[in-house]
């Protein structure tokens, strides 16, 4: 997961290695139990429809995932795995559809 750094720094002569390291340190380093841009508080009460689509990698771990299922009060899941066969694949394939078609927002009248 940290492999792009330095592509990015040789296209961003803004950014260096160390900010780069510092960013994955936050990322992915500093409390790696839960996901990075939210606390455990503002899962529980948010209340937007979210579709929770497990993996398990370092970054993406399966239980931050079903923690996120558990805590929000509109979390949808689809199966784990998803993505090695090709029937499971068409099928979450269809559950994201479904998703957000039943969640886009109301058309605003003109």
């Amino acid at each position: 997961h940290d492999s792009w750094g330095p592509e990015l720094c040789a296209r961003r002569t803004d950014l260096t290695m160390a900010t780069v390291d510092k960013y994955l340190h936050n990322l992915y380093r500093v409390d790696p139990d839960f996901v990075y841009s939210v606390s455990r508080d503002f899962v529980r009460s948010c209340q937007t429809p979210m579709l929770v689509m497990p993996d398990d990698t370092p970054s993406h771990s399966y239980e931050a995932a079903m923690e996120v299922v558990a805590l929000a009060p509109k979390a949808e899941v689809t199966v784990y795995p998803w993505k090695e066969q090709k029937d499971v694949l068409a099928k979450t394939i269809n559950q994201v559809r479904d998703f957000l078609l039943v969640h886009q927002p109301a058309k605003t009248a003109r």
